[in-house]
């Protein structure tokens, strides 16, 4: 029987997305992949999906997808998107079915900016190099190397009918007011004052954010080099911050460029990943900088919360009178927090 899910409507920034291709950037190809690992872990386990199948990721705005052949088990997870399917709303973290001829309507990101749309079998793209993730500047892997469009119909995999639906009983996600960073390749090039100075600026995330970067805005004066803003050409890493000719920084993320010139000044540690990619343009973000001990120590506290993500799983939506349920509610219509005027764009669940 078909499986497929067919693009009725794209938001503009919708692809197909999976862990990503290593081990290719000595040939010059990122490793692309997922902007929210967490997420894709998330959904990979609501769905009962095995690592390395391909997931929709939308940035901002979803679109209308509908089922085709057989009932679809999905689930949406990462930013918290309106969805809903006949009128319904889908509750997030949570496994649902969309049956054949049924539509799921996913609107814009309230909160964050990167969700991830898993389906029980994944998409069933041609992998390439390693991985069925869409490079989308290179325009290969995923959906004929291209972003999604209307009339596109996605080949789903098969998997095992799920007869009961799944959530995730979860704390909030922390929200750091300070991303932890560790110095850069090209630090040196920075006198201790400007270092300083880095540390202590308050930064915008503008809107010129995307899966190559994210560039950053402040008031204050341009960050500044006595050597120049030029360094020997080098391999980029993920979260690398690079300072510019004009001195203002960017952040680059999964779709960077394999190499670079400009001086990297730091780099964002894989534990704030994710946290620094769902926060809003507009948001203001500050750079705090640990030792490489203590990015490894948060590496390894990463991966092991994200092994106990299994024991999280829940039947149904959740036991609501379980704690980390309760306290993730809004339990009082108009008491949303103790911190008095908190926006949105601050702050990710």
């Amino acid at each position: 029987m078909i499986r497929a899910l067919k693009v009725l409507k794209a938001g503009p920034y919708v692809s197909v997305q999976d862990e990503g291709r290593s081990g290719w950037l000595r040939s010059g190809v990122s490793q692309g992949g997922a902007m929210d690992a967490r997420a894709l872990e998330e959904g990979r386990l609501l769905v009962g999906n095995e690592r390395g199948l391909a997931i929709l990721e939308m940035l901002g705005l979803g679109g209308r997808f509908e089922a085709m052949g057989s009932p679809l088990t999905l689930a949406l997870t990462g930013a918290r998107f309106e969805a809903k399917i006949e009128g319904k709303a889908i509750e997030p973290l949570a496994s649902f079915t969309l049956q054949p001829g049924q539509v799921l309507e996913i609107g814009s990101a309230k909160i964050g900016n990167y969700g991830s749309l898993s389906i029980s079998g994944g998409i069933d793209v041609k992998s390439v190099l390693g991985s069925r993730s869409t490079h989308i500047r290179a325009r290969f892997g995923g959906f004929e190397g291209r972003l999604l469009q209307e009339g596109d119909v996605l080949p789903i995999g098969e998997a095992e009918d799920r007869s009961s639906a799944l959530s995730l009983a979860l704390p909030k996600r922390q929200v750091r007011t300070k991303i932890r960073i560790i110095w850069g390749a090209q630090a040196s090039l920075f006198d201790a004052d400007e270092l300083q100075r880095f540390v202590d600026t308050k930064f915008e995330i503008t809107h010129g954010i995307d899966r190559m970067g994210a560039r950053l805005a402040t008031d204050a004066a341009p960050i500044h080099s006595e050597k120049g803003l030029v360094a020997i050409s080098g391999a980029i890493a993920l979260g690398d911050i690079q300072v510019t000719g004009g001195g203002r920084p960017v952040v680059l993320l999964a779709d960077r460029q394999p190499t670079g010139g400009y001086p990297r000044i730091g780099t964002i540690i894989a534990a704030d990943l994710a946290n620094f990619v769902q926060r809003r343009s507009g948001s203001t973000v500050q750079f705090c900088p640990v030792s490489e001990e203590e990015a490894i120590e948060a590496y390894h506290k990463m991966h092991a919360d994200l092994a106990t993500l299994p024991q999280q799983l829940v039947k149904g939506f959740g036991d609501p009178y379980d704690s980390h349920r309760l306290l993730s509610q809004n339990l009082i219509s108009g008491a949303v927090g103790s911190v008095q005027n908190a926006s949105d764009k601050d702050r990710f669940s």
